[in-house]
């Protein structure tokens, strides 16, 4: 008995200590392919610049800010002032985890530990995977190398710390596995509750194990040899629905809304998924560009006469000719069980990165593939807007089938562990050459010091910081470095980055005066008042007592829609802000911003803004088109009545209309509108103190579909009336 319990004693210490050992391995491969970001880890984040990084490490900080204020996480009007914006649930987990971070780290140290255990977990939850068929150390350490440093886990892991927290996909079909193997629903519920903490990671993840969960399912149903197909259907049921279940409950958390979210269109879909070269060609992100110009990655895009400076984040599935060369070999020479389903795992999900039609260079072939099917048929799917993400369960399968081979040729060719050492460490170092993208980057976001002062200001307001818009959601959301610059002055903003903002939120951000602040906006609104005059009472009106105006900013060089933002934007907001602030200088200025301190308005005038139902403005016709019942917003900032005239250069869409038109919900006139431009005058408009709301209605309009901005194919079915041409008030 003694003797029992000191075997099972030395079992158990043999195994904690292969399993430390693997994750040792893996920290210190994680150091190695990611040089230099370890020797300064605690001042610059690994990744691109301030991109999506960012934006997480934001999320670390709204999630504390709301704990400790007793507000929803869910939702924040930090961004996206006054109104805010519902939080998307596709990445929880690494928001969580960061959130317990920053209670004693910073933000920039948090961010990095996530993506560094990104990288060291996801190659042992692939070793337990590949350790599962071969019981054998070293063939599921390079399964582990394959698996976390394959391209598209160390591109994404620049960014997507949801889509770089993959240690859960193999841990999840390890369990899908035991299935097979095990009549114990104790595996059914430990898998399904495996499934939700997929889905917590990203939405993308939870999609990627439902397909594979399907396909395993339809495979093995008739292959049961351990297990009958009534306890199989049974356990896999189980959890299944255990995985589905909690995961709609994940999805439907966010608050209720009534907007809907934008369109992704099928061009997006096109542009986000993998060119066919991607899969067998380098990235320009490679080591060789230390030795010269890009060396060898300009060699093989130069054969093709095409440059590689244009492939996104989204682009890169490099899947490896050591990768792919081992997988061939154990396909042709070292089959072991479940070697054709992993093909067909390896080939299915090969397919779907391809997107919606088949890519060389960029250029369609014209050959329509599974995607575009799923596009046009499958409610919700064009949410998901990046196809070339399907490629990480392809590299699972890959690293399994590599896997194979290695312990075939570690059985079959070398007897010895000291050769088995050299000849999968000969394997590792090629496969690792191949993905190796050293340097790896990373960056400093500079954080100006008049922050402290603004943060200091205990007075109720919100800073605007410009411009607004210039990346993600065709350019209409702000630059993500400007929620990181919140994190320091801690005050809401106007504007905002979230990956799931609404069609109304992100128009929001196109309004009369936000316009004039925004990267598509323009100075000349169809508001014509005299800013000089106006200028501070409109800043009072929006809470805004600081002005940031960036000068520069990396991500605009890949995300704009303009190659030169500054050339235009900066000057002109510059002469905006001097005209309002009557020539008074910035109180801040360094290399990357600008700031202002918006004084106390001296002016008793009434002012114009826009209310709800208005179109975007149209810079090209220098028009706004309004919807079937419009708002304009008429502030009288004093004590007393006062009366007005409001005109209104107008014309009616595609056949003369009647328009009704009210104040403060009391009828004045009814005006005949016809289809060229005409000045509408209303006169003797009696204004109370505050905001008064007149109303455009009108019973006659048309449907059109209206999107956001940019390449548009789907947009969201709205109303359209008028044709605005300028709104002025005389007093």
């Amino acid at each position: 008995m003694e003797n029992s319990i000191y075997g099972n004693h030395l079992i158990t210490k043999k195994i904690f200590g292969e399993h430390v050992s693997v994750v040792f391995i893996f920290s210190i491969l994680t150091i190695v392919l990611t040089f230099p970001v370890i020797l300064d880890f605690a001042n610059e984040a690994a990744g691109l610049a301030c991109d999506d990084s960012c934006y997480t490490m934001w999320r670390f900080w709204w999630t504390d800010l709301s704990f400790e204020n007793d507000l929803d996480p869910r939702y924040s009007n930090y961004i996206f002032y006054p109104d805010g914006v519902n939080i998307g649930t596709y990445s929880w987990l690494p928001t969580v985890i960061g959130f317990l971070l920053v209670q004693f780290l910073d933000h920039i140290t948090a961010w990095n530990i996530i993506w560094f255990l990104g990288l060291v977990f996801g190659g042992y939850g692939c070793y337990l995977l590949a350790n599962n068929f071969s019981k054998n150390y070293l063939s599921s350490i390079i399964a582990g190398i394959i698996f976390t440093f394959t391209t598209y886990h160390m591109s994404h892991s620049l960014a997507h710390p949801g889509l770089s927290m993959i240690v859960w996909l193999p841990i999840f079909v390890l369990f899908l596995f035991k299935l097979l193997e095990k009549q114990s629903k104790y595996y059914s519920i430990v898998g399904g509750t495996i499934f939700f903490l997929v889905s917590l990671t990203h939405l993308y993840n939870s999609l990627f194990i439902t397909i594979f969960s399907i396909i395993f399912f339809a495979v093995y149903i008739f292959r049961q040899k351990k297990v009958s197909n009534k306890t199989f259907i049974t356990n896999f049921s189980i959890l299944f629905t255990i995985g589905l279940i909690s995961t709609s409950v994940l999805f439907l958390s966010v608050p209720a809304t009534d907007d809907e979210l934008p369109s992704r269109p099928l061009s997006e879909h096109i542009n986000y998924s993998a060119n066919l070269e991607n899969l067998i060609l380098p990235v320009h992100l490679h080591t060789t560009q230390i030795i010269s110009d890009y060396g060898m990655i300009t060699s093989f895009y130069s054969f093709f006469d095409k440059q590689p400076f244009s492939q996104s984040i989204e682009n890169l599935t490099f899947l490896g000719y050591s990768v792919i060369f081992l997988s061939a070999l154990a396909v042709i020479k070292y089959r072991r069980s479940h070697t054709w389903f992993w093909l067909l795992i390896c080939g299915i999900f090969v397919l779907m990165s391809l997107g919606p039609e088949l890519k060389i260079f960029n250029e369609s072939t014209g050959i329509e593939l599974p995607d575009k099917v799923s596009y046009d048929n499958i409610p919700e799917w064009d949410q998901l807007r990046s196809p070339a993400r399907f490629i990480v369960m392809a590299n699972l399968a890959l690293a399994v089938l590599a896997s194979y081979a290695v312990y075939g040729l570690i059985k079959n060719k070398f007897s010895s562990f000291k050769q088995q050492i050299i000849l999968t460490s000969i394997i590792g170092f090629v496969i690792l050459f191949e993905f190796s993208m050293i340097p790896y980057l990373s960056y400093t976001e500079p954080i100006p010091d008049i922050y402290e002062e603004i943060k200091n200001d205990k007075s109720k307001f919100a800073v605007l910081p410009a411009p607004i818009g210039g990346t993600g959601e065709y350019a209409l959301m702000s630059d993500p470095a400007m929620l990181y610059h919140q994190l320091h002055h801690e005050k809401p903003i106007y504007g905002g980055y979230e990956a799931r903002a609404t069609f109304e939120t992100l128009s929001g951000t196109q309004t009369y005066f936000l316009n004039m602040f925004h990267i598509l906006g323009s100075k000349d609104d169809v508001i014509k008042q005299d800013l000089i005059t106006h200028g501070l009472s409109l800043f009072e009106h929006f809470d805004i007592k600081y002005v940031t105006l960036q000068k520069d900013s990396p991500i605009w060089k890949f995300l704009t829609l303009q190659n030169d933002p500054l050339q235009v934007f900066l000057p002109e907001t510059k002469q905006l802000m001097s005209e309002i602030l009557s020539g008074d200088n910035p109180v801040y200025e360094d290399d990357r911003i600008v700031v202002y301190k918006i004084p106390k308005p001296n002016s008793s005038e009434p002012f114009l803004l826009l209310g709800s139902g208005w179109h975007v403005f149209d810079p090209e016709y220098h028009i706004r088109a309004t919807m079937k019942n419009s708002e304009i917003l008429i502030v009288n900032p004093t004590n007393s009545e006062m009366h007005v005239t409001l005109s209104v250069v107008l014309s009616s869409i595609e056949k003369e209309k009647t328009v009704t038109v009210s104040i403060n919900n009391e009828e004045q006139t009814r005006v005949n509108v016809p289809t060229a431009f005409t000045n509408t005058q209303f006169e003797n408009l009696i204004l109370k103190p505050g905001v008064n709301v007149v109303t455009l209605d009108t019973d006659q309009f048309s449907l059109v579909k209206f999107g956001l901005g940019g390449d548009i194919d789907k947009g969201q079915e709205t109303t359209v009336s008028f044709h605005v041409q300028s709104i002025s008030i005389m007093n």
